[in-house]
């Protein structure tokens, strides 16, 4: 059985739920989820699990685009700049289409880009193959 810890970068506390929920029901895999509900919660969470110790620093952000206080993209800019999260996985997970968050999540680093769909189901099976995919290469990379 493998594990995996997870940042969730998310304000709605329904996709809260729905995510926590699809990332639990995971076969095989032991997920840890950290939410922070906006991006300086984010920022506080990154600089905690850096001066703690490595089984406690996060192996994927799923980070929502558009949070209070601080955007998903400005963390996603924060994780790329520092060394010691640089190479972590950061999926933006939004609901945003717009073809220029695309881009800009692009040109950051953004690992992957999971637009939410309507659908709870749509949004668990996108979130567990997410999941998946980054477990099966962290744990590789072990």
């Amino acid at each position: 059985m493998g594990d995996l810890r997870v940042l969730l970068l998310e304000d709605d506390e329904d996709h809260v739920f729905l995510i926590r929920r699809a990332l639990r029901d995971l076969d095989g895999l032991e997920v840890t989820v950290d939410v922070a509900a906006n991006g300086d919660d984010a920022l506080r969470y990154l600089a905690s699990a850096q001066k703690g110790a490595a089984d406690g620093r996060p192996q994927l952000a799923l980070l929502d685009l558009k949070v209070p206080k601080i955007s998903g993209l400005d963390v996603l800019e924060h994780i790329r700049s520092s060394p010691m999260f640089a190479a972590l996985p950061a999926v933006m997970l939004t609901s945003s289409e717009r073809m220029e968050d695309r881009e800009r999540a692009q040109e950051l680093g953004a690992s992957g880009y999971l637009c939410k769909p309507l659908d709870g189901a749509q949004l668990r099976a996108d979130v567990q193959a997410t999941a998946r995919w980054w477990a099966d290469r962290v744990g590789s990379s072990t």
